[in-house]
């Protein structure tokens, strides 16, 4: 009797406590299942935890492609910018490919300047504007030798350097024919137009313009025109035929 008492109350014992055991884990189930559950309606578009179904509902027609981003940031681009920069844009493309003087060893023709170097590190652009041939004299005293005709190039210097220019075509220039004769300046002969000037000194940036005369012979037929360079410096050469 004492036995069966004693097993009732350890069967009721167990039952107590696997019912508590039950209740306890029942409990944990709820607690758990409480802290996983979230309001998709509360969460962002951008939240990744966003169910697909919620997303689709509230946020695919707002999110544009990227591709479509890229696309309207380029529009918006292309819309800001005005048309005067994109004409400037066009006139600094345009000054890049203008052509610069060429230079002492290039070849060149009435028209076209060249760059060269003087002496003490004169820098300086000549151009060989125009060639009257025949030229008429200015006056009587300056009436051409019996056999002999005036030619008359134009000069224009323009002092691209730092220093003051001294380079006097007068001096510094030569015609030449095609048998090689070298002509230079006549001394005694004017034609019609303004000379260069014998002395002149051009400041940076600034320029002189001018005729040159050179006397040679009726037959002689000139093929050349040059300038001459600074000490063991480049001539410049032109082609005059």
């Amino acid at each position: 009797m004492l036995i069966r008492r004693g097993m009732t109350g350890v069967a009721g014992a167990l039952f107590v406590v696997g019912g508590l055991g039950a209740c306890s884990d029942g409990a944990k189930e709820v607690v758990d299942s409480a802290a996983r559950t979230t309001d998709a309606a509360a969460m962002d578009c951008d939240d990744p935890k966003m169910p697909v179904g919620e997303w689709k509902k509230r946020c695919a027609s707002q999110s544009p492609s990227k591709d479509s981003a890229k696309e309207t940031a380029k529009e918006t681009a292309e819309a800001s910018e005005s048309p005067s920069s994109r004409a400037t844009a066009s006139q600094e493309e345009a000054a890049s490919d203008s052509p610069t003087a060429r230079t002492p060893g290039a070849s060149a023709n009435v028209g076209d300047k060249i760059a060269l170097t003087g002496r003490d590190g004169q820098k300086f652009d000549v151009t060989l504007v125009l060639v009257v041939d025949p030229a008429q004299p200015r006056d009587t005293y300056s009436t051409p030798d019996p056999g002999n005709r005036l030619v008359a190039l134009q000069w224009r210097v323009t002092n691209t350097g730092t220093v003051i220019v001294d380079a006097v075509p007068a001096f510094s220039t030569k015609l030449i024919d095609e048998q090689g004769q070298v002509f230079e300046l006549s001394f005694g002969a004017r034609a019609v137009g303004v000379e260069f000037p014998t002395s002149v000194q051009i400041p940076p940036g600034d320029s002189r313009l001018g005729f040159v005369t050179y006397e040679i012979p009726t037959s002689a037929k000139v093929v050349k025109a040059e300038f001459e360079g600074g000490y063991n410096e480049p001539s410049g050469q032109w082609r005059v035929a």
